[in-house]
C-alpha cells in the first residue's frame, strides 16, 4: 500500500496489507468516520495510517496529528505508570493503599490493594452514588468522595469492572508517592521520553483544536448507570469542549491516536526498553503478562486479567495467545505482544458499541474483527 490509498493517507508495510485493506474498508464502508491505525514491530512504525472526517458536519479531514478520546484505553496508560513505580520498588502492590494515602482507609478499606484494583476487585467499583460530571472531573472532589466511601462487597473477592473509580485510585496513589499529580507523572515519565502523542488534561488551545468530534451511539445502547457504577451518560456536548478536554480523569479522559497509542506500547512490547532507554524490566513485564485473576465479571462477563492489562481468553481474545490488551468505550485498542515485539493502536471517533455475535457484552464487532486480523498477521509473521 503506497503513500495515500483513496481517502487512505499513511503508510503500511506489505506484510500488514491484512490490516491495512480492513482499515480501508471500514472507511468505505461507513463503520468509520474518522480513525487512525498504527502498528509498532520491534519498535519502528511498518503501519500508520489515518483517514476520514474530525467533525459531524464532514468538513475537517482527519490529519495525521488528529488526536481523539480514547476512553478505557486510557487504562493502559494508568497500568504502565503504575508498574514504572513498581518496577522501581516505591509501590507494593500488594500493601494496603491506605500504608500511601492514609485518609483512604475510612469506613473499611484499611486492606484494599492496589494489586486488587488492577484486577477489578477491590470492592470500589463505583462512588456508592450517582456523580455528574461537574464533580467527576474536579480531582479533589472525587478523591474526598473516594475516602469516605464504604465498599461494596469484601475486597478481594467479586470481580467488578471499575469504569471510573480504577484511574482515581491508581492516580492518587502514584500522586502520594511522587509528589506529582497523575498527568505530570504520565507526561515526564511516558510521554516526553517517548516523544508520544498522548494526553491527559489538554489545556492548550492548539492542541484542543486537534482533538475529533465524536459520533455517539444510539441513545438506547449508550450506559448510563448500571447498578450505581456510575457509567456516567455521554452526551455530544459533554466531551469534546475545553472544560472536558482539560479534566484529568485517568480511566477515561485519554486523548491520543493510533501512533501514540502503538509508540508506548512499543515500550511493553520491546520488553521495556525502547530507543535505548530502559522504562520497565523484563521481569516486571512478564509479571504484568502472567494471570492474575480469571472471574467473572459482575458487568463484563469472563476476564482474565494480568497486573492491570487484559490477557488472551475464550471470553476475550486477545489477538495472539502472548499479548496484553485493553479496548475504550466505542472501539478504541491497545494490544502489545513481548513476544512478537508488536504493538498496535486505534483510535475511532464513531463509537460503536453493538454486541458480538455471539453476544459479548459491551464489545463491538469492529473492535473483534480488528483483533483477529491483528492476530492474522502475526501468525503470518511468526507462525
Amino acid at each position: 500500500m503506497g503513500a495515500t490509498v483513496g481517502d487512505v493517507h499513511g503508510f503500511c508495510d506489505d506484510r500488514f496489507e491484512l490490516l491495512g485493506a480492513l482499515f480501508e474498508s471500514n472507511q468505505e464502508s461507513g463503520v468509520d468516520e474518522g480513525a487512525s491505525l498504527a502498528v509498532a514491530l520491534d519498535g519502528e512504525f511498518v503501519v500508520d495510517l489515518w483517514a476520514g472526517t474530525t467533525d459531524r458536519k464532514r468538513t475537517r479531514p482527519w490529519a495525521e496529528d488528529t488526536l481523539v478520546n480514547v476512553f478505557s484505553t486510557s487504562k493502559v496508560m494508568v497500568n504502565i505508570a503504575v508498574l514504572m513505580l513498581y518496577d522501581r520498588g516505591l509501590l507494593d502492590l500488594d500493601a494496603p493503599i491506605a500504608e500511601y494515602w492514609p485518609e483512604f482507609a475510612q469506613n473499611g478499606k484499611g486492606t484494599i490493594s492496589c494489586r486488587q484494583v488492577l484486577v477489578h476487585r477491590s470492592g470500589l467499583p463505583g462512588f456508592g452514588r450517582s456523580i455528574g460530571f461537574d464533580e467527576i472531573h474536579d480531582w479533589d472532589t472525587v478523591i474526598g468522595i473516594l475516602e469516605c466511601a464504604e465498599p461494596w462487597y469484601e475486597p478481594g473477592t467479586e470481580a467488578y469492572y471499575h469504569p471510573h473509580t480504577y484511574g482515581y485510585l491508581l492516580g492518587e496513589v502514584i500522586h502520594r508517592i511522587t509528589g506529582s499529580t497523575f498527568d505530570e507523572f504520565f507526561r515526564r515519565e511516558i510521554t516526553a521520553p517517548l516523544d508520544a502523542d498522548f494526553h491527559f488534561g489538554v489545556t492548550d488551545l492548539a492542541d484542543q483544536a486537534r482533538v475529533a468530534q465524536l459520533w455517539y451511539p444510539d441513545p438506547s445502547a449508550t450506559p448510563d448507570e448500571v447498578d450505581d457504577v456510575v457509567m456516567t451518560e455521554i452526551e455530544q456536548r459533554d466531551w469534546v469542549v475545553p472544560s472536558r478536554m482539560a479534566a484529568v480523569m485517568p480511566s477515561t479522559s485519554g486523548i491520543g491516536n493510533g501512533r501514540s497509542i502503538a509508540r508506548i506500547g512499543a515500550m511493553i512490547a520491546m520488553g521495556g526498553e525502547l530507543d535505548g532507554r530502559r522504562y520497565l524490566s523484563r521481569a516486571t513485564i512478564e509479571e504484568a503478562g502472567t494471570e492474575q485473576s480469571f472471574q467473572e465479571d459482575r458487568l463484563l462477563g469472563w476476564c482474565r486479567y494480568g497486573l492491570g492489562f487484559g490477557l488472551d481468553s475464550e471470553y476475550f481474545p486477545a489477538s495472539t495467545p502472548t499479548s496484553m490488551h485493553w479496548g475504550g468505550f466505542g472501539g478504541s485498542l491497545a494490544t502489545m505482544d513481548p513476544a512478537t515485539g508488536m504493538s498496535v493502536g486505534f483510535a475511532p471517533n464513531r463509537l460503536l458499541v453493538e454486541d458480538t455475535p455471539d453476544g459479548m457484552p459491551m464489545t463491538q464487532d469492529r473492535l473483534y474483527t480488528l483483533i483477529r486480523r491483528i492476530g492474522d498477521v502475526s501468525r503470518s509473521l511468526f507462525g
